[in-house]
């Protein structure tokens, strides 16, 4: 396995990147990459909102509603990747099975 590794900032913390250019860290911190559908992303956001409307303490509620932005900004995200994603695409059967599988996954709600 071949890794680097990238200060991007002087006196802050360290990045680094797996062979596959997966980041492992970032600014000093271990992180972890995954991903999530965006039936999954919706889901979460909707469970979220009621366990918000449910939570009586707090100090939770407020960590229930990082959670919720994070997904929130996640299918954002989302949206713009699909975007810029049919802008840049060349036209042809793969670019079309995408819009085809996109449409589907709106029309069944998941967007």
């Amino acid at each position: 396995m071949r890794v680097s590794f990238k200060r991007y900032i002087a006196d802050d913390g360290i990045s680094a990147f797996a062979s596959d250019h997966k980041m492992v860290m970032s600014f000093g911190s271990p992180i972890v990459s995954r991903y999530f559908t965006a039936e999954e992303i919706q889901e979460y956001i909707c469970t979220l909102e009621q366990a918000i409307d449910d939570e009586p303490n707090m100090g939770q509620k407020l960590g229930l509603k990082r959670i919720l932005n994070s997904f929130i900004v996640s299918l954002d995200l989302l949206k713009e990747n699909h975007e810029a994603f049919v802008q840049e695409a060349p036209t042809g059967p793969d670019l079309e099975e995408y819009m085809l599988s996109y449409a589907r996954a709106i029309k069944g709600g998941t967007l």
